[in-house]
């Protein structure tokens, strides 16, 4: 392979890493490697047999099925199954708004509350 790659890590259009077990193709090798771990590895989730490469990915998707959310906000107590979304909405609590709708001009802390707005409520 390495007379195949490029400075950027990626394979050639014409090389392709094809997983052996679920043939899904890959053009990095290491989005390849890191899926052949999905195979390789013991990450599966009991109640619906997703396969994981990494044992704290498994332990986020659990969640999913259990309903833990053991990241609470210290501002208003809502809690999260992850923490980047705890991240997220703590911003939500700085009084910046930076998002603005170009239709009707109103701003909001976070970009994906921007996009809800604009597909859905935003006057057209």
């Amino acid at each position: 392979l390495t007379d195949n790659r490029n400075n950027d890590n990626t394979i050639n259009n014409d090389v392709k890493l094809q997983c052996p077990k679920c043939h899904k193709i890959y053009t990095t090798q290491p989005a390849y490697s890191m899926h052949i771990r999905t195979h390789t590895r013991n990450n599966v989730c009991p109640f619906c047999s997703k396969r994981f490469s990494r044992p704290w990915l498994l332990r986020g998707h659990l969640r999913t099925h259990t309903g833990e959310r053991p990241y609470s906000c210290d501002h208003c107590s809502k809690s999260f199954a992850d923490k980047s979304n705890l991240r997220a909405h703590k911003q939500t609590h700085s009084g910046s708004k930076p998002h603005v709708c170009w239709r009707c001009g109103k701003a909001f802390a976070l970009k994906s509350y921007l996009y809800k707005h604009t597909e859905s409520s935003c006057i057209k």
